[in-house]
């Protein structure tokens, strides 16, 4: 009979309940080592989500909070417990304030509040000990009642964490820990929902009276995906070290670093499925050198054994939809290249988001975007540079296959925000590929109709606006197809070229015009313009040289919201062999 293999925690985000219970632990005790080395009073580390933050701060409270119960017993069998006596006699010595408002997610200002009323309660809960305190006096006692009973006022519950550290200074003569996971929840909520002036009002009062000039603060732990502009949130806060995905600091703690996937691999018996688990989940890099796995990604491939994208369906992209839709055309031409496989060079890299730069804007530039990508893993950073300035710049890419299918769901969102009729799009591209190219020319006029409006085309768009619009609809033809953008083939480069794995099977090449003035004529023989240029510069030789037989040569003509196509069908009668 085999070993019993430990226990795959996927959801498990409390240590002590983790390590009890036998399940599966990448070793990330050395954390503590990190944060204990760390002078700075408080530390605010940004990370994507589902990266390890929450089970890395609680792994902080069960190892520095002083409880009855000897928790030390958690750590014998890790490596913060043979890093030495400088670390170890700091386990159980502090009392700890410890939440969460990851959950903290509401259309409104009352009920956000009300959230977050609830969430010190049950953390005042933790501590109702106090109550029996005889160093605490009765006028505080009554205060810590009301927030217990979830009776105290807003201004009340905006000083409440600065309160508890106060009264556990009192009753233990030592001074507290503040861990507060995904402050940055109720910021990003505020924000969609149009409370966002309300929230960061409450917030600065909540952090600052906690975390600034506080006497009974020994030290904060804060984590979140986004350091929200520092004059919104963390103004006059000297006492602050922010850990973003470019820092060295704490670099490989949050993910799997590659040794660590290797171990998980070959515990669960599936290390030959390393290469594809690289493809699908690796590719993040933080700090300057520390390339990292997803975490929640790797262990929910441990558990069901097949590749897919786990991290990417584990939670709502609004946030970022809400960006996207506020980016020029520009834009989504670097988000071609991004889906190529390309870079986006020369990205000045901004830790702090600040949201009221997007408020009211019509249009953002590109910058935003990326900042916002790669705070929120949906980008990696490569070849980071120090300009003269003080800034830092870099390229950035897609990491890895499971990111690039969200880019799939997103683009196509961004290019059809009133929705399509399920399948319609897959059905569209199987006609073009199979040349039934009437039936995509009706559902293509359709998908333009219900989408341009959304993005006031007008009269005046560039053709790379609709390049990238066609382009992101044909990322759903990958695996099955190679699609190139603007690529050399006879004599010119044919805007997208469209190559079967299948070379039985019909290649496509597309042509892009923009009609010169309105009326059904002019898009009549911008059509035709497309399809003899096509013809002329011999466009169809890259498919002949890939070893292709049939051949569709598609024209497409836009001006504004209307469209044209024709197409004609070619078959070689020799093909070249790459």
């Amino acid at each position: 009979m085999g070993d019993v293999l430990k226990g795959i925690p996927i959801g498990v985000s409390d240590f002590g309940v983790l390590i009890k219970n036998g399940g599966y632990f990448v070793d990330k005790s050395l954390f503590i080592k990190e944060i204990i080395d760390d002078f700075s009073t408080v530390k605010l580390i940004t990370r994507p989500r589902r990266f390890g933050k929450t089970l890395n701060l609680s792994m902080l409270k069960y190892y520095f909070e002083k409880t009855e119960e000897d928790n030390s017993i958690l750590f014998r069998e890790l490596k913060i417990w043979q890093a030495g006596e400088r670390y170890t006699k700091e386990q159980g010595k502090y009392p700890v304030v410890a939440i969460t408002l990851k959950d903290v997610k509401f259309d409104s200002y009352s009920n956000c509040l009300e959230k977050i009323k609830s969430i010190m309660a049950e953390e005042f809960k933790r501590h109702k000990y106090l109550l029996e305190s005889d160093k605490i006096d009765t006028f505080d006692k009554k205060i810590f009642e009301q927030i217990v009973n979830e009776e105290a006022s807003e201004v009340k519950i905006s000083e409440s964490i600065s309160f508890l550290t106060r009264l556990l200074y009192l009753h233990y003569r030592e001074q507290a820990i503040v861990l507060i996971d995904e402050y940055d929840t109720p910021i990003n909520y505020g924000f969609l929902q149009g409370y966002y002036e309300k929230i960061i009002n409450f917030m600065k009062i909540f952090l600052g009276s906690a975390l600034k000039d506080n006497s009974s603060l020994k030290m904060g732990v804060i984590t979140g995906i986004y350091r929200v502009a520092k004059e919104s949130i963390f103004s006059g806060l000297n006492n602050l070290y922010t850990s973003s995905v470019i820092s060295e600091a704490y670099s490989d703690k949050f993910g799997f670093t590659e040794n660590e996937v290797e171990e998980l691999l070959k515990y669960y018996k599936i290390e030959h499925k390393i290469n594809e688990v690289k493809s699908w989940y690796n590719g993040y890099i933080f700090g300057r050198n520390s390339v990292i796995y997803n975490p929640w990604s790797i262990i929910s491939y441990a558990k069901d054994k097949y590749f897919q994208p786990y991290w990417v369906n584990t939670s709502s992209n609004d946030l970022i939809a809400e960006i996207l839709h506020k980016t020029d055309a520009g834009v989504k031409k670097q988000l071609e290249a991004l889906i190529e496989g390309k870079a986006v060079p020369n990205v000045i890299i901004n830790s702090d988001i600040n949201f009221r730069s997007i408020i009211g804007a019509k249009l953002l530039d590109g910058g935003i975007l990326w900042n916002f990508l790669i705070v929120s893993g949906y980008l990696k950073v490569v070849d980071v540079r120090l300009k003269d300035d003080g800034d830092f710049i870099c390229n950035v890419k897609i990491p890895n296959k499971e990111i690039l299918k969200l880019y799939k769901d997103i683009i196509l969102q961004w290019f059809n925000p009133g929705g399509m009729p399920s399948g319609m799009i897959p059905e569209m591209l199987e006609c073009l590929t199979d040349g039934k190219i009437k039936k995509f020319e009706e559902s293509f006029k359709y998908l333009v109709s219900k989408t341009f409006s959304s993005f006031d085309v007008g009269r005046n768009a560039a053709e790379n606006f609709y390049h990238a619009f066609v382009l992101g609809l044909l990322v759903n033809l990958e695996g099955k197809y190679r699609v190139l953008s603007s690529r050399e083939s006879g004599n010119g480069r044919p805007d997208i070229i469209i190559i079967p794995e299948d070379k039985s099977k019909k290649g496509v090449v597309m042509e892009f015009k923009i009609a010169e003035k309105e009326g059904s004529e002019s898009l009549k023989q911008a059509v035709e313009a497309g399809l003899k240029q096509i013809e002329e510069k011999n466009y169809a030789d890259g498919l002949r040289n890939s070893g292709i037989k049939k051949v569709i040569k598609v024209s497409i003509a836009f001006l504004g919201k209307e469209v044209g196509v024709g197409y004609n069908e070619a078959e070689f009668d020799t093909v070249k062999r790459e």
